[in-house]
């Protein structure tokens, strides 16, 4: 796996808050994968789904942003960025589960929604 499939997931404030590795979403020490993507589903392990992932914003079931990579655009203005630090390389990604069939998608916000872990804990 190469470095260049890491991608930094920044939140509101410009912090690097996670990783993305193709499809699956690392935490911020980039030791454990804590959610996937799936077409422009964002999923728990288990496949419960948590928000969207589109034209690079990771927003929550309401339709707000929560967190976005470089090259976001459609959403809220976006804050000056840290540098991120340099990531270890990965570990083996784990094999998804078959998604529940998502429900249809929130008109996409202008506004910036909960904080990326509350995301990430389906709040």
């Amino acid at each position: 796996m190469t470095m260049e499939s890491v991608t930094p997931i920044f939140d509101r404030t410009g912090e690097v808050v996670g990783w993305l590795n193709r499809q699956f979403i690392l935490d911020r020490s980039s030791r454990r994968y804590v959610a996937f993507t799936e077409g422009e589903g964002v999923f728990t392990l288990r496949g419960r789904q948590l928000g969207t992932f589109r034209f690079g914003f990771f927003r929550d079931r309401s339709g707000d942003a929560v967190a976005f990579c470089d090259g976001a655009s459609g959403g809220p203005l976006l804050p000056l960025c840290s540098v991120p630090p340099v990531p270890p390389i990965p570990p083996v990604p784990p094999i998804a589960p078959i998604p529940a069939i998502p429900s249809f998608a929130p008109i996409a916000s202008l506004s910036w929604g909960q904080a990326w872990d509350d995301f990430l804990m389906g709040k």
